[in-house]
């Protein structure tokens, strides 16, 4: 769908808290300019606020654990059909790597176009499979769809694939905060799906004594944070679409 692919890359920058943040800091200026310092003052107060509380770690912390879903263990994964890797960053594909290396299933499914306004010249999945051939899978073994644009079309376009196949049950790999989406879009075309996160390092343990600069903002707080709250938005749009 065309227009959802526009307008979900346009819009959603008027719920991200920094955009807010910025946009009511302007319209305070322009009040304070007239002289109207009760309405400069109160604009001025909620955008630092929209902009503070996502960027320091309790928020984000509340925001992550409301989205998260937990993975398999890979010794849970038995008669696997096949390991989809969704187009994104390159922990996916390290992701995707390390379980065709314990052999939890024969194919491993390489998606994603472009998910930018204007198409790129090599697709996420050309990437992602000169990747993964450089750290030793067979070229054999990859599956690869090029042209989605988005969650809903990474699943549409594999089912071809899969279905061709008779791929029924699926490792999907992806981002922590992208699964909850991703897998109700593929469990809606009636797939079995076994979520798997895509990360490099082990997460370290939750330190248990008080630390203040929790509270302090943080760049890398107000990213995850965005991101979030744009698959909040994601999961409205395709519930109200019925893509989930």
């Amino acid at each position: 769908m065309v227009i959802y692919h526009f307008l979900s890359k346009i819009f959603v920058w008027l719920i991200y808290p920094l955009s807010i943040g910025i946009l009511l800091i302007i319209i305070s200026y322009i009040f304070y300019r007239n002289k109207k310092i009760k309405f400069f003052q109160t604009l001025l107060i909620v955008g630092l606020i929209i902009i503070y509380l996502p960027s320091i770690t309790p928020i984000q912390r509340i925001l992550f654990k409301s989205i998260h879903v937990s993975s398999f263990k890979i010794s849970e994964l038995n008669q696997i059909d096949a390991i989809v890797v969704l187009g994104g960053e390159p922990a996916r594909s390290i992701s995707g790597i390390r379980l065709y290396n314990k052999n939890i299933a024969p194919f491993i499914i390489m998606t994603g176009g472009s998910g930018n306004i204007f198409q790129e010249s090599q697709s996420e999945s050309d990437r992602m499979t000169d990747f993964l051939i450089e750290f030793g899978v067979e070229k054999n073994s990859i599956l690869s769809e090029k042209k989605s644009r988005n969650t809903r079309e990474n699943a549409l376009f594999s089912k071809k694939i899969m279905d061709k196949h008779n791929i029924k049950k699926i490792a999907l790999v992806t981002s922590n905060i992208h699964m909850k989406r991703s897998i109700k879009v593929f469990e809606k075309l009636d797939y079995d799906v076994f979520p798997y996160n895509s990360q490099i390092f082990r997460i370290p343990k939750k330190n248990n004594r008080f630390d203040p600069f929790i509270f302090f903002p943080n760049v890398e707080n107000l990213f995850v944070s965005t991101q979030i709250i744009y698959e909040y938005f994601a999961l409205f749009l395709y519930k109200i679409i019925g893509w989930i």
